[in-house]
C-alpha cells in the first residue's frame, strides 16, 4: 500500500546543527500518553520474562494490525520517542506493544539476564507471542537506534524461520556496523557519558531485585566501550568486545531480509556510521532514506501535518501502510 508523500526534511530555524537536533530532540520531548497500557509477561526459554505494554484503541478489531516497538540503548517502553510513535499508531486504530528489553523498566524484576545488541531471539519470542494472541493480524516491527539494529538482525534471521503474521520491519537511526559506530561515539564524551550513566543505573536497579547477581565495579569515567568490556562481554558469554560488536552488527543481516523494510537515518548523525547505509546492496524489499540532516533521532522539522517530528511521522505512516489500518494516515500527535 502506498504511503502519502511527506515533504523532504528541513530543520526548524536555528536547529540545523546535528548536535542541536540530537540534544533538543532528546531532552525537550515531553509527551502525554493517549491510552493506558496493559502489561503482559512473555516467558523466555531460559526462564526469564519480557515485559510487553499493550495499548489498544477502542476502534481496533481482531485481525487488524499490531506493532511491536523496540527502544534503544539505555531506554525502555517509557522512552519518549516510543511513546510518541505509540500515540500516532493507536490514534490511527492500530494495537501497539512496547517492549522492555531484559532487565529494564517493568522487566527489571522478571529477568536475571541483561539485554544487549544481539538479543534478536528475544524479539522473536515477543513476536511469536503476539501472533498467538492476535491470530490473523499483520504484525509490524519497528526499532529505534540500537533497537532498530536488533529488529533488523531478527528480521534477517527470520528469512530462514519466518514468523507468522510478520509483514514488515522499520528502523530509525539504527547502527548497522557497531564497530564503526563505537568509534564514532567515543569521539563525543558527552554522548558517551550520557549512555553509560543510564546503563549503569539500569544495572544497579535490576540488582535490587536480584541481590545474588554480582555487579562489577565501574570505574569513574567508564566509557561505553569499557562498560561493554566490564559487563556486556562476560554477561553475554562473548570472547571479546570485538566479537560482541561483530555479532551485534545488523549490516550482515539486512540483505537477507525478505519482507518490506524501511530504513531512515541522517547523514549527519553524530554516531551512526552512514557509510554502512551507502554500502547496502540494492534490494527489492528495502526502502532506505538517508536525509542530509536530522541528527540522531532528532529530525525536528515540519512533517506537513502540523507537527515537527518529521521522522516519527514518516516511520508511523510506513508502519500503518504495512499494518492495513482502515483509517490510516490521520497523523495523531
Amino acid at each position: 500500500m502506498s504511503v502519502p508523500d511527506l515533504p523532504s526534511f528541513r530543520p526548524l530555524p536555528f536547529l540545523s546543527n546535528p548536535h542541536v537536533q540530537t540534544v533538543v530532540g532528546r531532552f525537550f520531548g515531553w509527551t502525554r500518553d493517549h491510552l493506558s497500557s496493559v502489561l503482559h509477561l512473555v516467558p523466555l526459554p531460559d526462564g526469564d520474562k519480557l515485559a510487553l505494554h499493550e495499548k489498544t484503541p477502542d476502534s481496533w478489531q481482531p485481525g487488524q494490525g499490531c506493532a511491536l516497538l523496540v527502544h534503544g540503548l539505555g531506554g525502555s517502553h517509557r522512552s519518549v520517542y516510543v511513546r510518541r510513535i505509540a500515540n500516532r499508531l493507536t490514534g490511527n486504530g492500530m494495537r501497539v506493544y512496547s517492549i522492555d528489553l531484559r532487565g529494564v523498566g517493568a522487566g527489571a524484576i522478571h529477568a536475571k539476564s541483561f539485554y544487549n545488541a544481539t538479543c534478536s531471539a528475544d524479539i522473536r519470542s515477543a513476536l511469536e507471542w503476539m501472533a498467538e494472541q492476535n491470530p490473523g493480524s499483520p504484525l509490524v516491527l519497528a526499532g529505534f537506534s540500537m533497537g532498530g539494529g536488533i529488529a533488523l538482525k531478527m528480521s534477517g534471521e527470520a528469512a530462514d524461520r519466518p514468523i507468522n503474521g510478520l509483514v514488515g520491519v522499520a528502523a530509525l537511526g539504527a547502527p548497522l556496523d557497531l564497530v564503526r559506530c563505537a568509534e564514532l561515539i567515543s569521539q563525543y564524551p558527552f554522548y558517551d557519558r550520557f549512555y553509560v550513566k543510564h546503563l549503569i543505573s539500569q544495572v544497579h536497579a535490576r540488582s535490587r531485585h536480584f541481590p545474588e547477581l554480582e555487579i562489577p565495579p565501574f570505574p569513574r569515567g567508564t566509557t561505553l566501550r569499557r562498560f561493554d568490556e566490564i559487563y556486556t562481554v562476560p554477561q553475554g558469554g562473548f570472547a571479546s568486545i570485538e566479537e560482541y560488536l561483530r555479532q551485534a552488527s545488523a549490516l550482515q543481516w539486512v540483505s537477507r531480509i525478505r519482507m518490506p523494510t524501511f530504513l531512515l537515518t541522517s547523514r549527519d548523525d553524530p554516531f551512526i556510521d552512514v557509510g554502512s547505509y551507502d554500502e547496502l546492496p540494492p534490494s527489492p524489499f528495502c526502502e532506505t532514506i538517508v536525509a542530509p540532516s536530522g541528527g540522531h533521532l532528532g529530525f525536528l522539522g515540519h512533517d506537513g501535518n502540523g507537527g515537527f517530528r518529521w521522522a516519527e511521522a514518516r516511520v508511523a505512516q510506513w508502519i500503518l501502510s504495512q499494518g492495513f489500518v482502515p483509517n490510516q494516515f490521520r497523523i495523531a500527535q
